[in-house]
């Protein structure tokens, strides 16, 4: 479990962190999911758009575009979980942020 503390200026007074660098990777990499999986869902493609998408119900620019963007989100999640699984430590583990692709006009 990692904890932490603050004191009311920010300041850190507390830190423990007793887990080992695999259950770190493991959590670092499950937040890394979550964050792609909640981008794609507030660029509004719910999972009813996306099967649309996939289907090709909609027009084709706006099917590829969708299909761009999820994949982007994608291979970020990827590059995140390759440097999460290659770090030495669960400070360098936590230390990777997820970079969101820009969301493309008209999906």
């Amino acid at each position: 479990m990692k904890l932490q503390r603050f004191a009311p200026d920010g300041t850190l007074i507390l830190d423990i962190d007793d887990r080992t660098l695999a259950e770190a990777q493991k959590e670092r990499i499950e937040t890394m999911r979550m964050f792609c999986r909640c981008q794609i869902e507030q660029a509004g493609l719910d999972e009813k758009t996306q099967l649309n998408a996939i289907a090709g119900i909609y027009e084709p620019a706006r099917c590829e575009a969708i299909k761009n963007y999820i994949a982007a989100c994608r291979n970020e999640y990827l590059r995140c979980k390759a440097l999460i699984l290659a770090a030495q430590t669960n400070d360098e583990a936590d230390a990777v942020r997820f970079l969101a692709p820009p969301v493309p006009e008209g999906i």
